[in-house]
Parts: C-alpha cells; sequence; structure tokens
C-alpha cells in the first residue's frame, strides 16, 4: 500500500513540475512579447523624432546660410561658413562616439531590465 501510495505521490509531482515548467516557458514568452513590442514602439517613436529634428535642423542651418551669405555680401561664403560649422560638429561627435555609444547602451540595458515598475 505505502508503494502505491509512493508511485501516485511521484506521478502527482511530475505532473506538478512539468505545468510548472510549461507555464514559466509561457510568462517568458509573454514577458518577451511585451519588451519586444515595447522596444519596437521605442524604436519607432525615436525614428519619428529623429527625422524631425533633422528636418528642422536642415532649415535652421538652410536660413542661417542665407542669413551669412546675405550679410556677408556672396551667398556661397555664407554656406561655406555652415558646412564647416557642421563639419567641425560631426568631428566632434565622431570624438565621442564611444562615450555616446555607452551612453545608448546603458539607456537600452536599463529599459530591457525595468521590471514594469510602471
Amino acid at each position: 500500500m505505502d508503494e502505491k501510495k509512493v508511485s501516485t505521490l511521484f506521478e502527482e509531482m511530475k505532473d506538478d513540475l512539468s505545468g510548472y515548467v510549461s507555464n514559466r516557458f509561457k510568462l517568458l514568452k509573454l514577458q518577451t512579447y511585451a519588451k519586444t513590442s515595447k522596444t519596437s514602439g521605442l524604436l519607432g517613436y525615436g525614428i519619428i523624432i529623429i527625422s524631425l529634428i533633422l528636418f528642422a535642423l536642415s532649415m535652421v542651418l538652410t536660413t542661417l546660410a542665407i542669413y551669412l551669405g546675405e550679410t556677408l555680401g556672396k551667398m556661397s561664403i555664407g554656406f561655406a561658413i555652415v558646412s564647416v560649422l557642421t563639419l567641425l560638429i560631426l568631428v566632434v561627435i565622431i570624438l565621442a562616439r564611444k562615450s555616446i555609444r555607452n551612453k545608448l547602451t546603458n539607456i537600452i540595458v536599463s529599459f530591457l531590465m525595468d521590471d514594469d515598475k510602471n
């Protein structure tokens, strides 16, 4: 009689364990879907914002080049000054790429590691 109870107990434990593993796998899948959807939404939003910033920046730089060109008497000088300033900013960004990359990596990792406290 003890053997039957022990075998029944092991069968129940096996069923409980397989149910637990199955539920943990489903939970992992759902958490992955949630993180993926949030990341995709954030990426789409970021692309839209960056596009709008680049458009506005190009308008501001064009306006500045035209203004400088009219002020200095030659349109080409205004555009040359703005081009040099833009290249200087680009060089600074290239020189600081490691710190920029690390900062972005930290932001992404902290976003993905967040336990949905919101």
